[in-house]
């Protein structure tokens, strides 16, 4: 019940970051919504779990918009695993923690997907343009993140509470 639920979150965040990608535009770049997903699932219960997340993720996105199968999935999993084990020893009650988290998670995430796309000559951009675009995406994923990781804390707490009950 819990892992459906959180791949059904997963396809839903995915779905409103493609059909409203006109609306959420700002300083030409949008937020990756299902990223911040992933990187607060990967806070909340672990780099395992992140990782899972990444990887549904990068595969989901890989399959409805990548010409190269695994570009994203490799690198959105490796970035998750990274902030999940990078958060493990971490508090993170603070809002403050969980937004810095989330601007190293992007990132990483970013600079991963240029240098993976440059190897594998997918790479469209040069280098110049990578901090016009990496700086104003890792921001407003930052911003966006005190909500996701609210709804993951939440959703995580529901099912301990009702699911993990023994008796």
């Amino acid at each position: 019940m819990r892992t459906l639920a959180y791949v059904f979150t997963l396809v839903a965040l995915l779905l409103v970051q493609t059909t409203l990608s006109n609306i959420l535009w700002i300083f030409g770049v949008k937020p990756d919504l299902p990223l911040v997903f992933a990187l607060c699932m990967a806070m909340i219960k672990g780099e395992k779990a992140g990782a899972l997340m990444g990887f549904l993720n990068g595969f989901l996105e890989d399959i409805l918009f990548g010409r190269f199968l695994g570009l994203s999935t490799i690198v959105k999993s490796v970035t998750a695993y990274i902030v999940g084990y990078g958060s493990r020893n971490i508090y993170k009650g603070p809002v403050i923690i969980t937004m810095a988290l989330t601007f190293i998670g992007s990132f990483i995430f970013n600079f991963l997907f240029m240098v993976f796309a440059f190897l594998t000559r997918e790479a469209a951009q040069s280098w110049y343009s990578f901090f016009s675009i990496v700086i104003p995406s890792a921001l407003l994923n930052m911003v966006i993140s005190p909500l996701i990781y609210h709804g993951v804390f939440k959703m995580e707490r529901f099912f301990d509470f009702y699911f993990d009950i023994k008796y």
